[in-house]
């Protein structure tokens, strides 16, 4: 008879199976589960050196993978000055945090914060005349310039400063892809939005080191391992100066170097921004990925890989840059956004014709793709060049995934999805946040739609939660699933569209097996099966018992990988 490593007894164990089965005890050697039943039938694994763990009733899931987050981005925010809504919500609050971060550096120094929601700032959002301007916040910080990026991560405000430093001003043309925001009269607001706009500013600010690098690594790592998870997917990394470097090649290095030294506490899983300082085009993306070692990052891929291409389709609804079948509906002269290939000028075809290539690149050298779309037309666009690609140069198990994916009620587009097999990833943490803010830009009943998982899980698509972690807090998955089961805004308390709503158990196995899948790992994690690594978390209640509206709250006690505690509260 086997003798396990350790057991753990007494328990509610949710397992993620086919049948979303429960059983209440699983026996774990060396890293794996051999066994999982009732008390019975795993205590004859327990021998005098097994190490024995009652539960005491608790629950214990599989543990959480984190379909798609900015790891590195996010851990690098402990570096930078907190403007987080709701902490910070009126533009008398950014100005005391500049003003107190400014009084601690030298003239001349940058101040870089994170997590602006200038859209919830009171006085912009109760004043549809006003919106951010730098005239707000210049005098409090004249000597020093600032950059603070914004919730979204797609873009970020300067002052007027750093406007000056980065040498844009009222004329400076658009950038390709995003934009610079201007008042009524012309004039340059201090917003900056998509990657274009951004590398119009990086080259200017310090870059962050690379041991500051490696320490943001760690600290998100630390950060998911409190919420339960052992595994994530950091999407977005190279080439070039992205982010100050935080999220440039060099974070690549440096997961490279942590893991060869044993130091990482997670599974991760890289995506490839191939391209050029934000910019992708069909030269650009084949240059990059042909000059990358990329082999040199699955040696061990159990915990590290690296077979992912993340694509920009487009931007978000809120900053205007989200690609729309129809008009903006409140500002019909932006028309319907832009994809983010190809000059201005461009046409929808000549756009969507570049996206083609550009998978077809991907797709054809074997690796994963990834597509962030935002707008109805982004993500009926990616779906149909995914489907294409797929016919044309036909590969087994590519599963190519749509980022976001929220095409607002559009199922036909979700149908042809699951009928490629193209996967849609997910963030339900961010529906009840977005809602009302978006309602605007896209009208009433398509922004009430937002997020309609339980339309696509009926359809067939296969739909994996991730957080979108980039700036500000962390949403972990028992938030997300709240706001999936509830579609209850955070903003107003309005419930929009209950009958979209999915069940918890749905919403589970979105941040566990559907993860584990989209990572082509659900034979090794994200359930507990025999056989399958020993990650799980255990939680402080029964998230099946909790009322809808407090899931969020159920708390993470101890967190599991390989077999080994690496957390507990």
């Amino acid at each position: 008879m086997i003798t396990a490593d350790s057991v753990f007894m007494n328990g509610i164990v949710v397992t993620v199976d086919q049948k979303n089965s429960f059983k209440k005890a699983i026996a774990v050697k060396d890293g794996k589960i051999i066994d999982v039943g009732e008390n019975e039938d795993i205590k004859i694994y327990i021998g005098s050196e097994t190490k024995v763990i009652d539960l005491g009733g608790r629950m214990i899931l599989p543990a959480a993978h984190d379909a798609h987050c900015h790891g590195v981005s996010m851990g690098g925010n402990s570096l930078m000055v907190n403007f987080s809504y709701p902490e910070v919500n009126t533009i008398g609050k950014v100005r005391k945090r500049l003003a107190a971060a400014a009084k601690k550096l030298p003239k001349g120094s940058w101040i870089r914060g994170y997590g602006l929601d200038n859209d919830n700032l009171e006085e912009y959002r109760t004043d549809p005349n006003r919106t951010i301007n730098h005239a707000d916040f210049d005098d409090v910080c004249p000597d020093n310039p600032v950059k603070i990026a914004l919730w979204s991560g797609h873009g970020a405000f300067l002052n007027q400063k750093a406007l000056e430093i980065c040498c844009i001003t009222d004329d400076t043309p658009d950038p390709v892809p995003g934009r610079i925001v201007r008042d009524g009269n012309g004039k340059a607001t201090g917003l900056i939005m998509e990657g274009g706009g951004l590398n119009l500013v990086e080259k200017f600010i310090p870059q962050f080191t690379d041991e500051e690098i490696e320490t943001a690594i760690l600290n998100f790592q630390k950060l998911i391992n409190a919420e339960g998870y052992t595994g994530y997917t950091d999407a977005t990394l190279g080439p070039d100066n992205r982010n100050s470097g935080i999220s440039s090649t060099r974070a690549l290095y440096a997961y490279k170097r942590l893991a060869d030294q044993g130091k990482l506490t997670a599974r991760v899983s890289l995506g490839y921004y191939a391209g050029n300082n934000g910019v992708q085009t069909s030269a650009n993306v084949e240059q990059t990925i042909r000059a990358f070692p990329f082999a040199d990052y699955n040696k061990n891929p159990d915990y590290m890989k690296l077979n992912l291409i993340k694509i920009f389709c487009d931007g978000v609804h809120l900053g205007y840059t989200a690609w729309m079948m129809k008009d903006y509906v409140d500002d019909p002269g932006k028309k319907h956004g832009h994809s983010c290939f190809l000059g201005p000028e461009a046409s929808d075809e000549e756009q969507k014709a570049e996206l083609q290539r550009i998978i077809n690149i991907a797709h054809c050298k074997g690796f994963q793709i990834a597509i962030h779309a935002i707008g109805d037309r982004a993500v009926k666009t990616c779906v149909d060049c995914l489907a294409n690609a797929i016919q044309m140069y036909p590969r087994a198990d590519a599963r190519h995934y749509v980022l976001h994916a929220d095409s607002l009620g559009d199922n036909a587009t979700a149908a042809k999805a699951a009928k490629f097999g193209i996967l849609y990833s997910v963030q339900p943490g961010l529906m009840d946040y977005l809602i009302e803010p978006s309602t605007p830009r896209v009208g009433v009943e398509k922004a009430a739609r937002m997020m309609g998982l339980k339309e696509y899980l009926n359809i067939g698509v296969m739909c994996c939660g991730g957080s979108d972690a980039i700036s500000g807090a962390y949403q972990n998955w028992r938030q997300a699933v709240q706001s999936a089961v509830t579609r209850r805004s955070k903003i107003s308390g309005k419930v929009y569209h209950p009958e979209l709503a999915i069940s918890v158990m749905d919403g589970i196995r979105l941040f566990t097996i559907n993860a584990a899948y989209q990572e082509h790992c659900e034979r090794t994690r994200g359930s507990i099966e025999i056989g399958k690594f020993a990650d799980f978390q255990v939680l402080d209640r029964d998230i099946f018992k909790v009322n809808p509206e407090e899931i969020g709250s159920v708390q993470v006690m101890e967190t599991y990988m390989d077999g080994k505690l690496i957390y507990k509260a």
